[in-house]
This record gives C-alpha cells, sequence and structure tokens, in this order.
C-alpha cells in the first residue's frame, strides 16, 4: 500500500472504528473530572436484603441504579415501587437471568422483552447482561430493542464470600470520578454458600459510603451519564 493510500485507509479505518463503538460499545464508566460515581446493584429485588440497603443508601443521600430480573420484580413490585419512590432507577437485567451470548436469538429478544414489560414506564432503557457475557449478537439485539448496555469498571467481588472489610477497602481503593460500580443486592446463583448472605455486602457500601460520600455524590447511572462522556469499549466476552 501507497503512502498516499494508507494515508486515505488511516482517516477511514479510525472512522469505522469510532462508530462500532458508539453503536455497538459498552458503557463502562464516564469520563468526567467531577467527583461523581454510580453505584449499581444487580439481582434483586430481594424481599430482605433490598430494604436493608435502601435504607443504607437514604442514612447517606445516595442514589443508585438497580439491574434488577424481571421474575423477582414481578415477585415483590412493593420494592420496585419503594426503589423507584427513592429516587433510584430500576433497569433491564433479564427476566430470568440468562446467559445472553450462550442463549438463542428468539429467546434472548423475549427474555429482555419480557423484563421491560414487567418493569414497564418506569424501567430506564439500560441493560446489563447477567455475568457479564456479551457477544456481537446479543449487543445488536439490545441495540434493536433500544437498550444502552451497561457493564461496570470496579467491582468489590461481591460474590466471592469476602469479608466486609475487604469489600469496604477494595471499593475505596479503586474510586475514580465517573466508575460505575458493580455490587449486588442479590445473587440468584451464588458461586460460594456463604455470599448468599447480602448482610456483609451492605456493611462493605455502609463503610464505603461512610468514607468516600463527603467528597463525591453517588448519582444514577442516567445522571452519571449527563454529567460527563460515556467511555464505550468492545465488551464481547463468554457469561463468566
Amino acid at each position: 500500500m501507497t503512502s498516499f493510500a494508507r494515508d486515505l485507509a488511516n482517516p477511514f479505518s479510525r472512522a469505522i472504528a469510532a462508530a462500532g463503538r458508539r453503536f455497538l460499545g459498552t458503557i463502562t464508566h464516564v469520563r468526567t473530572a467531577e467527583p461523581v460515581a454510580a453505584l449499581t446493584f444487580d439481582d434483586g429485588p430481594h424481599p430482605l436484603f433490598t430494604p436493608r440497603l435502601l435504607d443504607v443508601l437514604a442514612q447517606h443521600q445516595a442514589r443508585a441504579t438497580f439491574f434488577v430480573i424481571g421474575t423477582q420484580a414481578a415477585a415483590h413490585p412493593d420494592l420496585i415501587r419503594r426503589i423507584v419512590a427513592a429516587g433510584h432507577v430500576i433497569a433491564n437485567h433479564t427476566h430470568q437471568h440468562i446467559r445472553l451470548p450462550e442463549t438463542d436469538r428468539l429467546t434472548r429478544l423475549r427474555d429482555i422483552g419480557q423484563c421491560r414489560r414487567v418493569l414497564g414506564p418506569n424501567g430506564a432503557r439500560l441493560l446489563r447482561p447477567p455475568y457479564g457475557g456479551q457477544s456481537v449478537g446479543s449487543r445488536i439485539d439490545a441495540l434493536l430493542l433500544g437498550y444502552e448496555v451497561v457493564t461496570w469498571n470496579m467491582h468489590a467481588e461481591d460474590w466471592a464470600g469476602h469479608d466486609t472489610d475487604y469489600m469496604a477497602e477494595r471499593l475505596v481503593r479503586q474510586l475514580r470520578p465517573g466508575s460505575i460500580i458493580l455490587l449486588h443486592d442479590a445473587l440468584l446463583t451464588p458461586r460460594v454458600v456463604a455470599a448468599a448472605d447480602r448482610e456483609p455486602t451492605i456493611q462493605a457500601v455502609d463503610r464505603f459510603l461512610q468514607h468516600t460520600s463527603p467528597q463525591y455524590r453517588f448519582v444514577t447511572v442516567p445522571e452519571l451519564m449527563r454529567l460527563g462522556t460515556p467511555v464505550r469499549t468492545r465488551w464481547f466476552k463468554p457469561a463468566q
């Protein structure tokens, strides 16, 4: 290839890559200089742990985004109403917590759509794939259904049975402006039996907020996206 051809190809390639990130990229965090971050909670709502968590968030005047499972939301509509009334956002985590890359397309579309119907007008057009699993096909399906896919750029490993100190210290150490933080107010399929108890995670969130909320504001994902530039990355991996 001649240097002239390379000069033409490079801007074209960059444009194609940028378009791919815009339409098929997954939001992992937001680029901002403001001291803001988004707490997100997956797999709920849970009749015991979600109310406890809501009390902790209210105490620290923190808002969060709850990526809920449709079956759980349908079973606990009172908790969905309480989450929304407290100023938090609810979003789609599929209806039955399916592994999107390993599921056929028709089932994927039906499952995401069923969760959307359960959440109704209160559901934000944000989708988090269970287990962080996503293929090009499942990302295109989310796009066709009008969803932004949101994952994370920090977490507490709260599915692994760690104690409160470990999780709180890990969160404090990782926190940066624009972070999207993965946590769970329930675990639908716990890998470690002890991790089914969400109380250590709730205490870790409380301790984390005690340490950081004087400097940081914790906002919903939609609000965080308005406060900076969403960073979209290639996120294609099997469900872990």
